[in-house]
């Protein structure tokens, strides 16, 4: 009975053998397939390992979910995938126990295996024992690569099987590799790490990455943990009964992960749902089996009912609005009655109230609206620089009254501003309308600027008839009241300010100093200076006027030949400065959409205000470049 019952055991035995065996031949002639990482729902990516490697057509390749053909299904094969697609992290153990043959052997099994890889194929080596260290972090390049595999690196106690799958797997994820795989290699049992087989392996699949494992027949060594590893993990078990056979388990498995593919597709599943993924190839018998679950919508919390605070309630109020709008209004009129009311009176004024003098009585019968100019006017009148704006006003021969003309370019200010935001459809271009007050500057600036000019043109006439009339014997107040006579606009109307001034009692070299510094002419000075000395010490003063005049004319020739020669400079300011602005108007005229961005994206008015401000110093600095003052 006992014979009967071993020998049963035995036929058993010898069965499940031979099934196991042709499993696993079935296994190894059909397609596998393995979830790639670094695609977000619904786009989906797999490798596909073949039985053997060969050249596969995308018109092979069939995908389906649940039964349904899935379509624009991209085939990426090792050899001409990106480098973020495939990597492989081999991990070496460099215990003791590995000292000698072995782990020259394993060095040689590496380089074997680097020599399979395709040219893009990410590469990292990582070693064990206590510790883990990175001996090549991921590089393509085939130098480094065999720099790093030349020598065996420094060995040390412990086999830390499992922490050095875990450095493995962290170069993996910080490389970002869609698809990685690990080859383990170690001729003993772990002996201290932090994470177990399982859970290794669960990282592993996490991180969508593969584990081959690679065992060595030794003293100390166990093969049921790392066939555990290799096998849970998706990739395999492979042992070696000396080191010797490590080269050709290498070589098989550069072979294999040379000639996978890497199979992209987007589903068009909803979401939690359970899907089976077959991977079929025309000629090649079986299926490639896997699988996922559609994330789940978010759920959407309810929001509470919106409720505007206790502040926002008030501000909000009828209540509120009618008291601003009360206050504004009662700060409006204090500010109407404080600019109309009655000032106390100057001498005149007072003196009214006993004679009668003409325009007294006429003051009561004035406007609102003039009375309203006066009063600010007179506000302005305490400022520093509202004397210098009149006298500006004057040189440019402008009429219009300043209080007046400060008034309309605040009004014209804002309506450029809010007409520039309306068009623009931002308040970035409403800023552009600060621009108004800077271009009536510029205006008044202008024409103060081209009088001035005609005076300076003018004086060495005049200096030359003042120095005539001083030779005909005229006294030098004389000789100018000649000059007024025969002068042109604006040197008449300055030379008569100076006449005028002296016979109220002015020095003739103040007055002259007056009309210099009106005129900004520093040859006028000279003048001034000359009648000084003439005042004080007598002498020739035709003599000197005619010595000024002739330096004054050589000035003007010099002024000639620096304005001719500094033409070019100011031409390329003005082109420089209207090109890009001109460019700009032009392409949003032909092809609006072109730069539409940068008006309507918050980066690309940011860019526009730049460039303005980089624009207008540019400007500036080429206007003071070719601006010599002689």
């Amino acid at each position: 009975m006992r014979r009967v019952t071993a020998i049963a055991s035995l036929l058993g035995a010898v069965a499940l053998v031979a099934a196991l065996s042709s499993s696993a031949a079935g296994n190894s002639g059909s397609l596998r397939i393995v979830e790639a990482g670094g695609a977000r729902f619904p786009d989906r990516a797999f490798v596909l390992t073949l039985p053997a490697k060969q050249r596969l057509q995308p018109a092979r390749l069939h995908v389906l979910e649940n039964g349904a053909q899935v379509s624009n299904v991209s085939l990426v094969p090792v050899g001409t995938a990106d480098r973020g697609d495939f990597g492989v992290v081999l991990v070496i153990d460099a215990s003791n126990s590995m000292r000698g043959a072995a782990i020259a052997d394993a060095m040689e099994a590496a380089r074997a295996f680097a020599a399979r890889r395709p040219a893009n194929q990410q590469l990292a080596v990582v070693t064990f024992n206590e510790t883990s260290s990175v001996l090549l972090p991921f590089t393509s390049d085939e130098a480094t690569i065999d720099a790093a595999l030349a020598t065996p690196p420094p060995l040390a106690k412990g086999t830390h099987v499992y922490d050095g799958v875990a450095t493995a797997l962290t170069l993996l994820r910080g490389s970002k590799i869609a698809s990685g795989s690990v080859v383990v290699l170690s001729d003993g049992a772990d002996t201290g790490s932090r994470l177990s087989a399982t859970e290794a392996a669960a990282s592993a699949r996490q991180g969508h990455a593969r584990i081959f494992s690679v065992g060595i027949r030794s003293k100390s060594f166990r093969s049921a943990p790392l066939e555990q590893l290799g096998l849970a993990a998706g990739g395999g078990y492979s042992e070696a009964s000396s080191t010797a056979a490590l080269t050709h388990i290498y070589d098989q498995l550069g072979a294999r992960l040379a000639g996978e593919y890497l199979v992209r597709y987007r589903s068009t599943a909803g979401p939690n749902e359970k899907i089976r993924v077959e991977i079929r190839v025309d000629g090649i018998p079986g299926a490639g089996i896997g699988g996922y679950v559609t994330p789940a919508l978010p759920s959407v919390a309810e929001a509470a009912p919106f409720q505007r605070s206790i502040a926002a309630r008030f501000w909000l109020s009828a209540l509120t609005m009618f008291l601003v709008s009360l206050g504004a209004a009662a700060l409006f009129a204090l500010g109407v009655m404080m600019m109309v009311r009655p000032r106390r009176g100057n001498l005149r004024a007072r003196m009214a109230q006993f004679v009668s003098l003409r325009g007294a009585a006429a003051k009561d019968d004035t406007r609102l609206t003039e009375r309203v100019f006066v009063g600010a006017e007179r506000s302005l009148e305490t400022t520093k620089w509202w004397a210098r704006f009149v006298e500006t006003l004057e040189l440019a021969e402008i009429r219009f009254p300043a209080v007046q003309l400060l008034l309309w370019t605040f009004v014209a200010t804002f309506l450029a501003m809010w007409l520039l935001a309306m068009l623009g459809g931002s308040l970035l271009f409403g800023l552009l309308g600060l621009g108004v007050p800077f271009a009536v500057r510029a205006l008044i600036r202008r024409k103060v600027d081209r009088r001035r000019a005609d005076f300076s043109e003018q004086l060495p006439d005049n200096l030359q008839v003042l120095a005539s009339a001083l030779r005909a014997g005229h006294s030098l107040v004389g000789a100018l009241s000649v000059v007024v006579e025969d002068a042109a606009e604006p040197s008449q109307s300055e030379f008569r300010r100076v006449i005028a001034d002296e016979q109220l009692g002015v020095s003739l070299e103040d007055a002259l100093n007056v009309v210099a510094r009106r005129m900004e002419s520093r040859d006028l000075e000279q003048v001034g200076l000359v009648a000084a000395l003439q005042h004080e010490t007598g002498g020739n003063m035709a003599e000197v006027l005619d010595r000024v005049t002739d330096t004054i004319r050589e000035r003007f020739e010099i002024r000639r030949i620096v304005q001719t020669l500094t033409a070019q400079g100011r031409m390329s300011r003005w082109v420089v400065s209207l090109l890009p602005v001109v460019l700009l108007a032009t392409i949003s005229f032909l092809n609006p959409t072109y730069v539409e961005p940068l008006f309507k994206e918050t980066f690309g008015r940011v860019l526009l205000a730049m460039a303005a401000v980089m624009l207008v110093t540019g400007s500036l600095v080429i206007k003071k470049i070719v601006d010599i003052k002689l």
